[in-house]
């Protein structure tokens, strides 16, 4: 049986939605569901039955360590990690079980995930490992000026067909199959990273640097609507935990230097964004801009960072 855990927090409809897909169309399995002390009023609807669970968190203990008590808490094997802002397709779980059953060298799947307009969300659903190179394309802000750039497009694979299957880095976490003694053996999440981003990223780093595969299966079909949590937090927030999280992933997989070099890149980025927002914003802007003051604020805060990563 496969055990299908989704992490919720603040996420309103959407997790109704993601729960109703789950009982259409991929009924047999066990569902927990790991709330993360939400505000809104999301679990109304909710009532634990003989194949779902539900476990509180008395305070946001992260995507990480949600993920965690869940997977601890569940049965199955293998064991489905879906955001609540995403919807099975009929024959998508299936499919992705199929897929690990075929090939015992793979140890973990992702699934092919389309927005609210049924668009294939590349860019997104599965990545390269990210490079010093790609980062600084990013924080440097090439990729708004240059947007094919070699970097990018490496690390978001954005000129490869999302309709073939093949072996990947990193399929996104909002729909992503990992066998159980994968995750026994690894120990599931790391819960440093905190309160998300990057934490999908070193699991993948982890899986793969042992020796294990990692698959994507275009058949696996999920709506995906993406940020349903996110437009909750404050956008200052989310570039301190994002960037914070980002330098630790570098220390971690890439040691001391890289992850320095990448700090200096958050810092002048976040320079650089103080002055565009100041000036005119680039019309192809990807991302809302904050107050020049709030991007002075952060680049200060990372300036002042003695430890990578912290």
């Amino acid at each position: 049986m496969v055990a299908i855990v989704v992490v919720n927090w603040n996420s309103g409809p959407f997790l109704e939605r993601c729960l109703a897909s789950i009982r259409e169309h991929a009924q047999d399995c066990e569902v927990v569901v790991i709330d993360n002390a939400s505000e809104d009023s999301s679990l109304t609807f909710l009532r634990p039955s003989p194949n779902l669970a539900l476990l509180r968190n008395e305070s946001n203990a992260g995507f990480a360590a949600a993920c965690n008590r869940g997977w601890r808490t569940s049965r199955g094997d293998p064991v489905l990690f879906l955001n609540p802002d995403a919807e099975c397709l009929p024959g998508a779980v299936q499919a992705l079980t199929r897929r690990l059953e075929a090939d015992h060298g793979i140890w973990a799947v992702g699934g092919h995930l389309l927005g609210p307009s049924g668009a294939p969300q590349v860019g997104f659903n599965v990545r390269a490992f990210p490079s010093i190179g790609a980062a600084a394309a990013e924080l440097l802000l090439l990729d708004e000026i240059w947007q094919r750039n070699p970097w990018t497009r490496r690390y978001r694979m954005s000129d490869w067909n999302h309709e073939s299957p093949r072996d990947v880095d990193q399929p996104a976490a909002a729909c992503l199959m990992v066998r159980r003694a994968v995750l026994e053996s690894l120990g599931g999440f790391d819960e440093a990273f905190y309160p998300a981003w990057f934490e999908d990223v070193d699991l993948c780093k982890r899986m793969r640097d042992a020796g294990g595969r990692i698959a994507y299966e275009p058949h696996a079909r999920f709506l995906h609507s993406g940020g349903a949590s996110l437009g909750i937090l404050k956008r200052e927030s989310f570039l301190l935990y994002y960037h914070t999280n980002q330098i630790r992933y570098f220390h971690k997989h890439h040691g001391r230097k890289a992850a320095l070099r990448v700090r200096r890149f958050v810092i002048a980025g976040l320079r650089l964004r103080a002055l565009a927002a100041w000036a005119v914003a680039p019309r192809r802007s990807r991302t809302p801009a904050l107050p020049p003051l709030s991007y002075w604020r952060l680049a200060r805060h990372f300036a002042a960072t003695r430890e990578t990563g912290q």
